[in-house]
């Protein structure tokens, strides 16, 4: 019966809109899959407390041990000239992720219109706390830690996005409500916020930076593909009203607003 279940999951997910929700691109296939990853997650046996926890690996740890011709070292030549041309570092990634220059950067095998809103929403709450974050390298550890299926097809594995916290000595809340998700923001806190577009586990996922500005007023960074611009909500429930499509949430400090 699981295995019936899985496959159902499977051809439903490939026939539901993709993870970057409105706006998003038909092309976005593999994207339509990540509900089957919540599915196989929430079937497995949990860890013993004595089992060593996996821990981030960083660019410096990562890059030397690469071959030349790898997938990622390639990416990361790739990934370095963009960036370095975009003319963006040091600056929020405020529109969609199929907006150029974000969207000529690779993932695994595919661009990030296609598969870059965990990678996103980090680099944004990384730079609100004021770090200068070099995207190409970033990607490079994204690739090599928390990667859902080797490709890059499934994107990244929100509810392990704490090692890259973990690793940089951010403290942060785990909110488990939409309403917990609401008061951290009112509290000043900035989010990393994931959740199902659609049913869960029947539908893509998308991950977003959510803050906010000295008035109070709440805004998602990268909200879907193809904005051309920060969006104001009122509350997180204008991207889910259903308290069964969060994720995860991640509530961080960032000790000042937009």
């Amino acid at each position: 019966m699981k295995r019936l279940v899985t496959m159902l999951a499977v051809i439903s997910a490939l026939l539901c809109s993709c993870g970057s929700g409105e706006g998003s691109s038909d092309s976005e296939y593999f994207s339509k899959k990540r509900a089957i990853e919540g599915s196989s997650t929430g079937s497995q046996s949990s860890k013993s407390s004595d089992e060593e926890q996996p821990v981030w690996a960083g660019f410096d740890e990562v890059f030397p041990t690469l071959d030349e011709d790898s997938r990622s070292a390639k990416n990361y030549t790739h990934n370095r000239e963009v960036w370095d041309k975009s003319g963006i570092q040091g600056s929020l990634i405020e529109k969609g992720q199929d907006t150029p220059p974000v969207n000529e950067l690779y993932l695994g095998n595919y661009r990030f219109g296609y598969n870059g809103c965990e990678v996103i929403a980090c680099y944004n709450m990384l730079t609100l706390l004021g770090e200068q974050v070099d995207m190409a390298k970033l990607i490079t550890e994204f690739e090599n830690n928390i990667l859902v299926a080797k490709d890059g097809s499934l994107g990244s594995e929100p509810r392990k996005i704490n090692m890259l916290l973990d690793y940089k000595g951010i403290s942060y809340d785990k909110p488990l409500t939409l309403d917990e998700c609401d008061a951290a923001l009112e509290s000043g806190k900035s989010l990393i916020f994931s959740f199902y577009i659609g049913t869960p586990y029947f539908s893509g996922i998308h991950t977003v930076c959510i803050t906010t500005d000295s008035e109070g007023d709440k805004y998602v960074l990268n909200r879907y593909n193809e904005i051309d611009s920060r969006s104001m909500i009122d509350s997180v429930s204008d991207l889910t009203d259903n308290e069964k499509c969060l994720i995860v949430a991640y509530a961080v400090d960032i000790g000042r607003t937009l």
